[in-house]
C-alpha cells in the first residue's frame, strides 16, 4: 500500500480535512498577535506616519527659510498643511513680513458700486474691502487710489454732509490707518501770525516698498496752481513746494503716475510735447524725459499712461481709431530712448472680427473703448478691459490671453502687492 493510505499517520490528511476536524483556535484579547511571516514590511507598515506628522518632523529653521521665501498667498494655503506650518505661516515676525511680495489682485467698483478686492489666481479675496477697521468712525468711503500696498480713501462720517469728509491713508493688510491733517503752514506776508490754510483737493499718495516705514502725499493748491503741498508720514506736517512753475498741473494725471528708483514720474500730456516730469519726495522736478514719440498727441486717462515691471519705466498708448495698442520700455535712462516692446491690435484679443470693429464707435463720453489698467511689475504681463463685460490678461511674450472675467464684475482696477511693514505714523 502507497504511504499515506488507510492506515497512515494523520500527515497524509489533506488541509480541509484538517480544518473539518479541528476548527481554528480562537485568540484571548490578552495574547499577543502572531508573528508576521514578513517581517521587513511589517516594520515599515509600523514606522509609516501620517503627511501631517511627516511635515511636523521638519525642523523650524531650514522650513522658516524655505516659507520666507514664499508670497502671502501661499502661506495663507500652507496653514493646513500642520500646526506647525500654520504657526510659522501665520507667524508675522518670523515669516510673513519677510516673504517676498508680488501682484495679488486688483481693488474694483461692481456695478453696484461697492468696492471689491479680485485676487489674481481667483478664490477667496486676499483682502477685505469693506475695510472694517474703518467702519467704527466712518459711515462709508470711496477708494480713491491705491499706491502699490496702501490705500487713499475719502471718508465720510455717520453725520457728515456730501462736502465735509477726511482723506484717509491705510495699509488694509496691517489695519493701520491715519487722516491727512488741513494744509496749512505760517503765513511769512502775514503780520498776525495766521497761518495759510489750503483746501485738500487733489492728493496723490507715494508709496516706496523699499522703505516700507513711510510715505509721502502730493497736493495741489487750488489757491496757487502754481505751488504743491508735500506730507510726511515722519513729521506728519504738510510743507510747500513751488518746483512746478513751467509745468501745468492740470494736465498731469494721478492716475498717469509711478513710484520707481526713489523718483515719482509723472505723465505730462499735450498736444504738441507730452513728456515725464521726474520728482524726488520733496516735490522738487529732477528732470524732464520725452515721451515716446507715438504719444504725441494723446489724452490723458484712456488713451496712454505710464507704468513699472520688472524694474523699467514703461509707456502705454492705444489709438482710438483702431485700437492698436503699443507699449514701450525706457531701457537707459541716459540715452532716454524708448524702445517699442510690443504693438497689439486689442480687438483681436477680444475675439472680434474686422465687420465687428466696423460697426463698433467710441464711447459717449469720448473715451477709447477699450482699457489697458494695469502691467504686472515682475512679468511682461498686461491686462486689458472692454469696459462692458470683460477682462484679461496678455503675456507679450509668449502672445497666450488669459480670461479673468466675462460676466461684468470685473472691469480693470487698482493692482495691490500686500505690504505688512509697519508704518511710522509721527
Amino acid at each position: 500500500m502507497p504511504p499515506g493510505g488507510a492506515g497512515g499517520s494523520e500527515h497524509g490528511r489533506t488541509g480541509e480535512e484538517q480544518n473539518q476536524n479541528h476548527p481554528p483556535a480562537i485568540r484571548r484579547r490578552d495574547e499577543p498577535h502572531p508573528a508576521s511571516p514578513f517581517p521587513a514590511v511589517a516594520s515599515q507598515r509600523k514606522k509609516r506616519k501620517p503627511a501631517s506628522a511627516a511635515a511636523e518632523s521638519v525642523s523650524e529653521g531650514p522650513l522658516v527659510e524655505i516659507l520666507a521665501r514664499l508670497p502671502y498667498r501661499s502661506l495663507c494655503r500652507f496653514q493646513c498643511v500642520s500646526k506647525q506650518w500654520r504657526q510659522l505661516c501665520s507667524d508675522t515676525i518670523k515669516t510673513i513680513k519677510r516673504a517676498p511680495q508680488t501682484l495679488a489682485g486688483f481693488f474694483h467698483n461692481r456695478l453696484a458700486g461697492n468696492l471689491c478686492f479680485s485676487n489674481l489666481s481667483g478664490g477667496r479675496p486676499l483682502v477685505d474691502a469693506s475695510l472694517p477697521f474703518l467702519r467704527g468712525r466712518y459711515q462709508r468711503f470711496k477708494l480713491q487710489q491705491c499706491s502699490t500696498s496702501l490705500l487713499l480713501c475719502k471718508c465720510w462720517g455717520w453725520l457728515s454732509e456730501n462736502d465735509e469728509f477726511d482723506f484717509v491713508v491705510c495699509n488694509p493688510m496691517t489695519e493701520q490707518w491715519t487722516v491727512l491733517p488741513p494744509i496749512e503752514w505760517p503765513d511769512d506776508k502775514d503780520d498776525d501770525d495766521d497761518p495759510q490754510c489750503f483746501k485738500l483737493r487733489y492728493p496723490f499718495l507715494v508709496f516706496d516698498p523699499a522703505v516700507p516705514s513711510r510715505f509721502v502725499v502730493f497736493a495741489l493748491l487750488i489757491e496757487s496752481v502754481d505751488d504743491v503741498a508735500i506730507y510726511s508720514s515722519e513729521t506728519r506736517q504738510w510743507t510747500p513746494s513751488s518746483g512746478w512753475e513751467y509745468m501745468e498741473y492740470p494736465a498731469v494725471v494721478p492716475d498717469c503716475a509711478v513710484f520707481l528708483n526713489g523718483m515719482m514720474h509723472f505723465l505730462h500730456l499735450s498736444i504738441d510735447d507730452p513728456f515725464i516730469a521726474v520728482l524726488d519726495i520733496e516735490g522738487e522736478v529732477c528732470r524732464k524725459i520725452a515721451a515716446p514719440d507715438g504719444m504725441l498727441g494723446a489724452t490723458p486717462g484712456y488713451y496712454g499712461s505710464v507704468g513699472c515691471s520688472q524694474g523699467l519705466l514703461h509707456a502705454w498708448y492705444m489709438d482710438p481709431h483702431d485700437y492698436e495698442l503699443s507699449v514701450w520700455v525706457l531701457k537707459d535712462y541716459a540715452t532716454e530712448e524708448w524702445t517699442l516692446r510690443h504693438a497689439i491690435d486689442v480687438p483681436q484679443l477680444f475675439g472680434e472680427t474686422e465687420s465687428d470693429q466696423e460697426e463698433d464707435c467710441d464711447q459717449e463720453d469720448g473715451s477709447c473703448k477699450y482699457e489697458m489698467f494695469a502691467i504686472h511689475p515682475e512679468y511682461n504681463v498686461i491686462f486689458l478691459t472692454d469696459r462692458k463685460a470683460v477682462s484679461l490678461s496678455y503675456d507679450m511674450d509668449s502672445g497666450q490671453v488669459h480670461p479673468m472675467c466675462a460676466s461684468g464684475d470685473f472691469l480693470g482696477g487698482l493692482p495691490f502687492i500686500p505690504c505688512f511693514a509697519d508704518l511710522a505714523l509721527g
